[in-house]
C-alpha cells in the first residue's frame, strides 16, 4: 500500500474518525489538500458505507478566478458522482459590516454553512483538509501571539463531528499524492504573498528553523502538538465536570456562575471555566483572549457589591453578591410567571414555571442526611395537609429560621443577595397566611424541629 495512504488510514483508525454508515460533509476548496481528502474518502466509501457530500464556498475575493474554482469543484463532484452544493458569499462585505478580519469573517461564514447543512441533511461528520504542516503553523502562530494550552492544542485531528484525516501528513506528501493520481488542483496565489502571518511562518520562519536549528523541526513540533492535544483533551473533560457544579443557572442568553464555588478552584481552572462559559454564549467565536479572561477575574475579585464589564461580540459580565453573570446584550430578563398550586402533604408537586419539583414525605427518625434548605427536616405536625405554592406578593412577611419576629420578604431576599430578576420567580410555600418554606433559602421558625417533635417531615426541592 502507498505509504501516504497507509498513514492517512492509520490516522482515521487511531482517532476513530469514521463509523459505518457515516454521512460525511467534505469541505472542498479545489486546492491539493481538499482534493486529496475527497479522493481518499471516495476510495473508502465502500469499506465504511459512507455517504459523501461536497460543499464549496466562493469567498468572492478573487473575482472570476474564484468563480472558476467553484465551477471546477462542481464539475469534479459531478464526475465522481458525489452530490454537492456551492455557496457564494461576499466575505469582505461581511467582514466590514461585522468589524472582523477577512479571515475571521470567512471562518464564521463557513461555520454557519456547515451548521446549516448538518441540520438540514443530518450529516454525522465534517471532513476538512487541514494537514500536519497547517497544524504546526497554527502552533507557532499561537505561540507568537501568546497563548495557553488551549491555543497550542488548536486544530486537533478530531473535535466533535469535525475530522481531519490528513492531520499527520505533510503538504509535499499531499502534492505528490495528487500528482500520482492525476488530480488537477487549483492554486491560490495569495498563499505565496508574505503579507499574511501564516505565509510568513510557512515561507520564512519554518525553513529558517529547519535549516539553522533542526532539520526534523516539523516532525518534532507535530509530536509536541499531539502531546499537548491529549493533555488538553483530558483537562477540558475535567473542567466540564467542574463547570456543572459551578453553574447556578443557564438560559439562552444568560449564564450565571456561582462565584464562591468558582473561586475555590485553582486559578488555572477558573480561567478555563470563564472561557468555557463565554464559548457557551458565543460558540461561533474564536474564544476569549487571555487579557479578557484576566479582566473577568479582576471583576470577580471586586469586593464592593456589583460591577460590570463588556466582552467581545456583545457579551457583558456582571458581578453580583455571590454570582458572576455572563449576559448576551440582546437578552431580556424573564417576565414574572404567575402560578398557584395546591400541594398535598405528603406528596410531590411539579412547578413547571420554575423548572422545579418539590417533595414532602415522612420519615421515622431524623438521622437522614439533609442538604441545607434544599432538603430539610421539619416538624410534620406543624405542616397542614395542603400547602399553597405561588410567587411572592407585595407585603409578604416571613419569620426565617432563628428569628424571633417577622421580616419583609423583600428585605430577606435582599439580605440573602438574591438577584433582583430572580426574586419574582422563586416559589413561596404557604400555610394559610404564613410563609413556611422558601426552597433552598430558609424555612419558617414555626415549623422547625424541636425536642417535642414526634413526626418528622422532609421538604425537598430538585431541578426538573
Amino acid at each position: 500500500m502507498d505509504a501516504f495512504l497507509e498513514q492517512v488510514k492509520k490516522t482515521i483508525t487511531k482517532y476513530q474518525m469514521l463509523d459505518q454508515g457515516d454521512k460525511v460533509l467534505v469541505g472542498v476548496s479545489g486546492g491539493p489538500d481538499s482534493l486529496a481528502l475527497l479522493h481518499i474518502l471516495k476510495g473508502l466509501q465502500r469499506a465504511y458505507s459512507l455517504e459523501l457530500f461536497v460543499v464549496h464556498l466562493n469567498h468572492m475575493f478573487r473575482g472570476e478566478e474564484a468563480a472558476r474554482e467553484a465551477q471546477y469543484v462542481a464539475t469534479l463532484a459531478k464526475e465522481w458522482n458525489i452530490p454537492y452544493q456551492i455557496f457564494t458569499e461576499d466575505v469582505q462585505a461581511f467582514a466590514t459590516q461585522e468589524g472582523l478580519s477577512a479571515q475571521d469573517a470567512g471562518h464564521k461564514i463557513r461555520k454557519r454553512i456547515f451548521k446549516k447543512l448538518k441540520e438540514e441533511k443530518g450529516f454525522t461528520k465534517l471532513a476538512l483538509g487541514h494537514h500536519g504542516d497547517d497544524r504546526v503553523e497554527t502552533l507557532l502562530i499561537h505561540l507568537l501571539h501568546g497563548t495557553g494550552l488551549e491555543g497550542l492544542a488548536a486544530m486537533p485531528p478530531k473535535k466533535g463531528w469535525l475530522i481531519r484525516p490528513l492531520a499527520e501528513v505533510g503538504k509535499q506528501e499531499i502534492i505528490n499524492y495528487c500528482q500520482k493520481n492525476n488530480l488537477r488542483f487549483c492554486v491560490d496565489p495569495s498563499n505565496s504573498k508574505e503579507i499574511y502571518l501564516r505565509n510568513k511562518v510557512r515561507l520564512n520562519l519554518l525553513p529558517y528553523l529547519e535549516k539553522e536549528f533542526n532539520p526534523n523541526i516539523m516532525q518534532n513540533l507535530l509530536k509536541f502538538k499531539s502531546i499537548v492535544e491529549e493533555d488538553n483533551e483530558y483537562i477540558t473533560d475535567q473542567v466540564k465536570k467542574i463547570l456543572v457544579r459551578t453553574l447556578k443557572s443557564s438560559h439562552e442568553g444568560k449564564i450565571v456562575v456561582d462565584l464562591e464555588i468558582l473561586q475555590r478552584e485553582p486559578l488555572a481552572i477558573q480561567r478555563r471555566i470563564i472561557r468555557e462559559v463565554y464559548s457557551l454564549l458565543r460558540p461561533e467565536s474564536q474564544g476569549l483572549a487571555f487579557n479578557h479572561v484576566e479582566q473577568v477575574l479582576d471583576l470577580a475579585s471586586f469586593k464592593r457589591g456589583s460591577k460590570k464589564m463588556d466582552l467581545p461580540f456583545n457579551v457583558k459580565v456582571q458581578k453580583g453578591y455571590t454570582t458572576l453573570e455572563f449576559i448576551d446584550n440582546n437578552y431580556s430578563s424573564p417576565a414574572r410567571k404567575e402560578f398557584n398550586y395546591q400541594w398535598q402533604i405528603p406528596g410531590e408537586l411539579s412547578i413547571k414555571e420554575c423548572d422545579l419539583v418539590v417533595k414532602a414525605y415522612f420519615i421515622e427518625n431524623k438521622s437522614i442526611e439533609t442538604q441545607g434548605f434544599s432538603k430539610v427536616i421539619v416538624d410534620g405536625d406543624k405542616v397542614p395537609p395542603v400547602l399553597e405554592v405561588s410567587p411572592r406578593v407585595a407585603g409578604d412577611r416571613i419569620q426565617p429560621l432563628g428569628m424571633k419576629g417577622t421580616k419583609k420578604l423583600k428585605d430577606f431576599l435582599i439580605d440573602r443577595k438574591v438577584p433582583r430578576e430572580m426574586r419574582d420567580n422563586i416559589p413561596v410555600i404557604r400555610a394559610g397566611e404564613d410563609i413556611i418554606w422558601l426552597p433552598s433559602l430558609t424555612i419558617s421558625e414555626k415549623i422547625k424541629v424541636t425536642s417535642e417533635t414526634k413526626n418528622y417531615l422532609i421538604l425537598e426541592v430538585k431541578k426538573q
